[in-house]
């Protein structure tokens, strides 16, 4: 790594995302989970967009002089043509990518979150996946908004709550929750910092302003019940939803159940997340080295 910097960039289920030198991180939707749950592939379409993605942040990073880094969440630790999408992009973007664990995947959120001094619990919730972490626990569920999305529509459910029985019914033979005590819980990824700037009736997203909303049961019950009424049509208008506007609705069930499973009275939301976490590891990973040097 020498002197130069680092950017990452996260290979999500939902999205591609990228963290340079600009705090604020960039994204690009492409829905590489999308087919998971009823091929166990990745499909021709959502490869290639998401190829096209790293390639482009690859070649930002360094243009800005930073050295990329790429890691990967569930759906490619999850799909069995993963060799075959990890070979496309290491030709593609000279990317040779880290595939994270379910488990490795929470303890850099919560790095991430805790490095903004958000320590305690932490709920990460993803396209694939959500993850529970503390720092005597780590565990990973293959329950995200983007397959929660597929669930809903196999089960043709018609209103809401039909929707949230038949998900919430899926989601218990999943789900495990332990028996912890845990003084503060913290919530990072898309599907919470958007329920969270919702909640607050933000036409735009404020990442400092969304760091200091606490979100309670109620008030994610509420968001569920108010993005299911909106409908597609007003969801994909909304300038908060461009990117999940399709999702949200499935992403704020997991979030409810999520909180209601480990009696999370209150929620802290942090947008610093694995993506923070994963430079903060590599970081570490590079003094030590020259330290022993």
């Amino acid at each position: 790594m020498g002197k130069k910097g680092i950017a990452v960039i996260d290979i999500g289920s939902n999205s591609i995302r990228f963290l340079g030198k600009d705090p604020d991180k960039q994204l690009v939707t492409t829905r590489l989970a999308e087919g998971l749950v009823s091929t166990g592939m990745l499909s021709e379409a959502a490869m290639a967009r998401s190829v096209a993605a790293i390639v482009s942040f690859a070649e930002a990073a360094r243009k800005d002089g930073l050295i990329p880094y790429a890691y990967a969440t569930s759906a490619v630790r999850d799909a069995r043509n993963r060799a075959d999408f990890l070979a496309r992009v290491e030709h593609a973007a000279g990317l040779r990518i880290d595939v994270l664990s379910g488990e490795r995947e929470g303890q850099y959120a919560l790095l991430g979150a805790s490095r903004e001094g958000m320590a305690g619990g932490l709920v990460d919730i993803g396209g694939a996946s959500s993850q529970l972490v503390t720092e005597g626990f780590a565990a990973s569920y293959p329950v995200g908004c983007v397959r929660a999305k597929e669930w809903g529509e196999q089960s043709g459910a018609q209103t809401i709550e039909s929707l949230q029985e038949s998900l919430f019914s899926r989601f218990s033979g999943i789900y495990r929750f332990p028996r912890l005590f845990v003084p503060r819980w913290t919530g990072v990824g898309g599907t919470i910092t958007t329920i969270a700037a919702l909640s607050h009736g933000m036409a735009a997203y404020d990442r400092s302003a969304v760091e200091t909303i606490v979100l309670s049961e109620a008030a994610v019950e509420a968001e569920v019940c108010a993005l299911y009424a909106m409908g597609d049509t007003a969801r994909a208008q909304h300038p908060l939803l461009a990117e999940r506007h399709d999702v949200i609705v499935e992403g704020a069930l997991i979030l409810l159940y999520i909180m209601r499973g480990m009696c999370i009275h209150e929620l802290h939301v942090s947008d610093a997340d694995g993506m923070e976490g994963y430079r903060a590891y590599l970081q570490n990973a590079e003094s030590e080295k020259q330290d022993e040097s």
